[in-house]
């Protein structure tokens, strides 16, 4: 299921300069949000410094800022920067925290958590309607979102 696109969440429930989002995909504790591009993010839950819950972070200067020691991821994973660490210090260059490319699209942000490069979204007829012939909704179904 990993080699696939899973809907991590919907549009409306990730607003522009809204907070960010804990999500559960596939056993993994992970953490949603939107950088200053709009652009969804999406990245594991715990701070690799101490382990603090991204999901209380802040939004700025392009990525979310860990409320505990004030690290800064992007949507990719990279940490850029880091506050305690003395100036022209690259420490914070090694830093990687888990990262998943996410797509937005029909109502719907998807997250690839799979290995290597993220296949092409299907163009599946209910993600390409128009919006006005589209009712983007969520529900728990034990089955496969398909």
């Amino acid at each position: 299921m990993r080699r696939y696109w899973q809907p991590a969440a919907l549009s409306d429930e990730l607003p522009i300069a809204g907070a960010p989002r804990p999500v559960r995909l596939l056993g993994e504790e992970l953490v949603l949000f939107r950088d200053e591009q709009d652009q969804p993010g999406l990245i594991g839950l715990r701070c690799p410094h101490r382990g603090a819950d991204l999901s209380y972070g802040r939004l700025e200067h392009g990525g979310l800022r860990c409320i505990y020691h004030g690290w800064l991821f992007d949507r990719h994973g990279r940490c850029l920067e880091q506050p305690g660490e003395p100036a022209g210090s690259t420490f914070h260059q090694r830093i990687k925290q888990p990262a998943y490319p996410c797509q937005e699209v029909g109502g719907i942000i998807f997250g690839y958590l799979g290995p290597g490069a993220a296949p092409l979204l299907p163009a599946y007829e209910f993600l390409t309607v128009p919006d006005e012939q589209r009712y983007v909704t969520k529900a728990l179904h034990e089955c496969n979102y398909l």
